[in-house]
């Protein structure tokens, strides 16, 4: 009898197990079959008997013992050296989709699929595609803080949905606060070198607040020699700042980006955290030099967040004045 068949004499077996309630026998029937394969190096074998496994468990509303196997899948994913493919990330994916949104294990799951995607995948910060995915999951539960990493080690869609989700988040704070969230993804994005990425969450994050917070438009002179650039003016400070400073980054120009962080101090000392990452966005960009307290790799820290998460709200958002000459932007 070929491996296969052998397999799936064993899935017809254990599935028969589950479907009349022995789940415990056949949780524990999984394990022993599995650890078997796994000895004798035959990973595909337990793989596909691990994900089946987990996944009519989970089915089956037993989700303690759809959590282990799940676990046990990565640990064969690990064993086996398994590269990140479409097929590979999928498994973990509709196991996902099966997970109880208010399970603990759910968390310890991304985890450990997120670590074996870092050391089998090609980013250093873990597969994109996964981490898109897993920030959907968690902005579909209200669970903002914990979608923030995820979405800014994503793929080409999660800045947009960052960007929607900053302002969903945003509306359920006092308006006067909002700029200091879309901050959070335009600061972090331009610590990764990531300038389209910044620009299109902050666009997307104006495309869904209320339009009143527009107000106007001005002149902006990025360069001294440059031309002249028509912005919007919005009714929150934070908002021109970042707007500006999306702008500034894409020219030579350290000075500006010198004199706007002097013009929106206050507007800034909202978060200890923006200070940083605008010391790390001016070595990036203009190559100035800042003295830190410590090393500061956004890649490194990326799976943990740079604010509390409490963090967006916690201080008033600044002062409200507006932009309304060619004087005040330069």
């Amino acid at each position: 009898m070929s491996s296969a068949k052998g397999t799936d004499k064993v899935l017809d077996k254990l599935k028969v197990s589950v479907e009349e309630g022995n789940y415990y026998e056949a949780h524990q029937m999984y394990r022993t079959v599995c650890r078997r394969y796994i000895k004798q190096k035959k990973y595909m074998s337990a793989i596909d008997l691990l994900y089946s496994g987990a996944e009519t468990l989970l089915k089956h509303k037993q989700t303690g013992s759809g959590i282990d196997l799940s676990l046990y899948l990565i640990d064969a994913y690990n064993e086996e050296q398994m590269s990140v493919t479409e097929e590979s990330r999928a498994r973990i994916i509709q196991l996902l989709e099966l997970f109880p949104h208010n399970e603990p294990g759910r968390k310890r799951f991304i985890d450990v699929a997120i670590s074996w995607t870092v050391k089998f995948g090609e980013n250093p910060a873990g597969d994109p595609e996964l981490h898109h995915f897993v920030g959907e999951l968690f902005w579909k539960d209200k669970m903002y803080h914990e979608a923030e990493p995820h979405f800014l080690a994503g793929n080409a869609e999660s800045s947009k949905s960052y960007g929607k989700m900053l302002a969903e988040w945003s509306g359920k704070d006092h308006p006067s606060k909002r700029g200091a969230y879309i901050a959070r993804a335009v600061l972090q994005y331009l610590c990764l070198r990531s300038i389209r990425e910044a620009k299109t969450s902050f666009d997307t994050f104006i495309a869904e607040i209320d339009s009143s917070i527009k107000s106007g438009t001005a002149q902006y002179q990025p360069t001294l020699t440059g031309d002249k650039i028509e912005v919007a003016i919005y009714s929150l400070s934070l908002l021109n700042f970042l707007q500006l400073l999306i702008l500034t980054v894409q020219r030579d120009a350290a000075d500006l980006f010198i004199n706007l962080r002097n013009k929106y101090k206050n507007d800034l000392s909202i978060e200890p955290s923006f200070d940083e990452l605008l010391n790390k966005i001016g070595e990036i960009f203009f190559n100035l030099r800042t003295q830190r307290p410590q090393q500061f790799n956004l890649i490194q820290d990326l799976m943990n967040s740079l604010f509390t998460p409490q963090s967006a709200g916690s201080s008033s958002g600044g002062s409200n004045s507006r932009i309304n000459s060619q004087s005040e932007l330069d």
